[in-house]
């Protein structure tokens, strides 16, 4: 089945994790893979699933050269035998990075994908078993205060 997180609001990995954990707990394989984000996010630390590498720094609006991260990543995706594969900030490659066919060609009718993003993909959204919207009703960085260690990241 496929889960997609979308939306500004804050929680959308916290909630995928929260998903992973509760599958790991259960005795499944978890496979987490991120996207548009580097090794600084503090939860890849502690993680007891396999958490695929992320480049070591990306710049704020990341280029064509992220393609190559893409491509080996998804690669691995397809191939990767874990029961439960969270793509966090998945949908945000679409179409930018990866067409909707090759976002189509990653998913397997065996497997548990939790899905995250900001924009609501109508193809994504299409084939999806669960969709949440998350809605920023309000969030300290519209008033300036930069993303915070353990908080944000």
């Amino acid at each position: 089945m496929i889960h997609y997180y979308y939306g500004f609001g804050k929680g959308k990995t916290s909630s995928a994790v929260g998903a992973g954990m509760r599958a790991y707990g259960a005795g499944m394989s978890v496979l987490f893979v991120q996207f548009f984000k580097d090794n600084k996010s503090s939860e890849r630390s502690v993680l007891p699933f396999e958490v695929y590498p992320c480049p070591e720094s990306l710049p704020f609006n990341v280029g064509g050269e992220y393609k190559a991260f893409v491509k080996k990543a998804v690669e691995y995706i397809k191939t990767a035998d874990s029961d439960v594969i969270i793509l966090d900030e998945f949908a945000d490659l679409i179409p930018r990075f990866l067409s909707v066919d090759e976002m189509k060609s990653i998913f397997s009718f065996d497997k548990e994908y939790i899905i995250t993003g900001h924009n609501y993909l109508n193809e994504l959204g299409d084939i999806a078993d669960y969709v949440t919207r998350f809605e920023k009703i309000k969030h300290p960085y519209d008033s300036g205060v930069p993303a915070r260690k353990g908080i944000e990241f």
